[in-house]
């Protein structure tokens, strides 16, 4: 875990988030075109905030999940979590890494998949974080979590409003 990290804090700040950013959408995307329809019909509908934002406007849906939501998130989940067991315990990165992307999972109750979708994207922040506080400390890594939360979630929000068939569009005239 710790060369990972090492690997991450070698970067500049911008290919940094492009990099965890990427490796978030990337993963998303797999999610979504691979997992998610198979859990679906399975189990039924996955659920998930776009639930609650129906019909209010795209402006307002970006300020609460591509600014409000990732400001507290990334304070609770990632901040508090990882600073309070690093000063109060001795875990190990890893571990800290896994009980902070536990937490910001279980908080995400729309749904086991949502939960386990979330614990993953639980960990990329996690380790974002850990890698940006060695660099430059936590007040860096607090801000670079919250933009990177923020672009992803910001892409997400625009994919759903514009619809799949925009992005299936799109992807295949990229073809």
């Amino acid at each position: 875990m710790q060369s990972l990290i090492n690997k991450l804090v070698s970067y500049n700040t911008i290919i940094f988030v492009m990099i965890v950013l990427g490796i978030d959408v990337l993963l998303a995307t797999f999610c979504y075109f691979v997992i998610e329809p198979w859990y679906e019909n399975l189990f039924g509908p996955i659920g998930g905030p776009e639930d609650y934002l129906v019909g209010i406007p795209l402006y307002l849906k970006l300020i609460i999940v591509a600014l409000i939501t990732p400001l507290i998130e990334t304070f609770v989940f990632q901040f508090l979590v990882i600073y309070l067991l690093l000063r109060f315990t001795r875990f190990p990165l890893w571990a800290v890494i896994c009980i902070s992307a536990l937490i910001f999972g279980l908080a995400h109750t729309y749904s086991v998949y949502y939960m386990l979708y979330a614990f993953v994207g639980g960990v990329i922040y996690a380790v974002a974080f850990a890698a940006c506080k060695q660099k430059k400390g936590y007040f860096f890594a607090f801000w670079i979590v919250v933009l990177i939360h923020g672009l992803f979630n910001a892409i997400g929000t625009l994919i759903m409003q514009f619809g799949e068939e925009s992005v299936s569009g799109a992807c295949c005239s990229l073809c």
